[in-house]
């Protein structure tokens, strides 16, 4: 990741507990936008199995992050330390103990209390367990809804990863783990006051793993910080519905004005869209759904999306957002009991204008029985997006319900 020739500044990004930069969202691509030169931390214990995090302890990663900073700091004029979730408190610890001031420092959803609207009142009961040899090691945590996201569109993406089973956050973690981040907490709690550089914490205040009250803490215990409070997130904010307050916040705070990094996102949505666009944007489209990817869909449409589908079996129906098609598939999941749906496009699509159209088949089993349809959707492209679509059963086809 190299910065622009004569940038002199860098950061060190540090992603969560079983998570990868991903955690972070778009926050290296921001960064690097201003002239940021960012660098990323695989922790000890991630990129694998989560298994992997039995044998290592709090120690582990702190000394990993801490290398990676000695490594860095002396290359730049300005060197920042960002951290995400369990990141948030290693950059916490890593600045206390490197008494950093050759930048500055940002703790994003940093869990300092483990008190969220969504922990189980039983988990005070985890410190005796910690105590019995060999059981914390044997009990898995698992990643359950809402993961964090309050954004039904995210939701939906991480949720389809989860049972793909890719590889950009453990599923569980063991109790074990969570006990080296416990020790994390006492650090930082310990810690906090001798950090000396400015600070800034962002915590949204629905998040469902750690309440404000840790904010609140940050707020009063480090010496020189700045609070944003967000009001229309979870726990992962650089995902979520406030990702972009997030990105905005944390380049105000870095001293670039976030405009930068909006002006050229924007540059990239063509507007009016040309054929060699829309050829591409359906061909997104129809490699999702020929995959069975069906969360890479959802990006592509506009947020007020208009859905029509033609027909008289459940998926019938009117849906007038984005949020509605994301509920359709849901449903056709169920209907499918789980076992793959197979979507096949029987026709190359047909570019006119600011529209295309193809040939679509669709089968999978439900309740047992076979079940198939076959006909054509319309697709209507505007300012990158898909802004309607229609789908219409072939003639013949009345029920669209035909059974083989």
């Amino acid at each position: 990741m190299k910065a622009p020739k004569g940038a002199g500044t860098g950061a060190l990004l540090i992603h969560g507990l079983g998570g990868t930069q991903y955690d972070l969202g778009p926050m290296h691509k921001a960064l690097r936008r201003v002239g940021v030169e960012t660098h990323a931390v695989t922790l000890p214990g991630h990129g694998g199995q989560p298994d992997d995090l039995l044998p290592v302890v709090a120690e582990d990663w702190l000394d990993s992050v801490t290398r990676a900073y000695d490594e860095l700091v002396d290359k730049y004029e300005t060197f920042h330390v960002m951290g995400m979730c369990m990141g948030a408190l290693l950059a916490l610890a890593l600045c206390e103990r490197r008494q950093h001031r050759k930048g500055q420092l940002v703790a994003l959803s940093a869990p300092v209390f483990i008190d969220g609207w969504s922990t189980p009142w039983y988990r005070f009961l985890r410190y005796p367990v910690y105590h019995i040899p060999g059981l914390s090691a044997r009990i898995r945590v698992d990643e359950d809804e809402p993961f964090g996201i309050k954004n039904d569109l995210v939701r939906a993406v991480v949720k389809a990863k989860f049972e793909r089973g890719d590889n950009f956050h453990y599923r569980w973690v063991p109790l074990a783990c969570v006990r080296q981040v416990d020790r994390l907490r006492r650090w930082v709690l310990g810690g906090a006051h001798r950090i000396a550089c400015p600070t800034l914490v962002v915590h949204a205040r629905e998040d469902e793993l750690t309440s404000l009250r840790s904010a609140d803490f940050l707020e009063a215990a480090v010496p020189d910080v700045r609070k944003v409070v967000l009001e229309d997130s979870y726990h992962m904010i650089c995902v979520d519905n406030d990702r972009e307050q997030v990105v905005s916040s944390v380049l105000d705070f870095l001293g670039f004005d976030p405009a930068r990094a909006r002006r050229q996102s924007r540059r990239l949505v063509e507007v009016p869209m040309e054929a060699e666009a829309i050829g591409t944007l359906v061909g997104e489209y129809i490699a999702a759904l020929t995959t069975q990817h069906f969360e890479a869909v959802f990006p592509l449409l506009a947020p007020t999306v208009q859905w029509r589908h033609l027909a008289t079996h459940p998926l019938a129906g009117t849906y007038d957002d984005r949020d509605a098609v994301i509920a359709m598939f849901a449903r056709l999941g169920e209907l499918a009991g789980g076992q793959p749906v197979h979507i096949t496009a029987t026709s190359a699509p047909r570019i006119e204008g600011q529209t295309a159209e193809f040939g679509l088949a669709v089968s999978f089993v439900a309740d047992g029985v076979p079940v198939a349809w076959r006909g054509t959707q319309f697709l209507q492209c505007s300012n990158g997006r898909i802004t309607a679509v229609e789908y219409r059963p072939s003639a013949g086809v009345s029920a669209d319900t035909a059974t083989t």
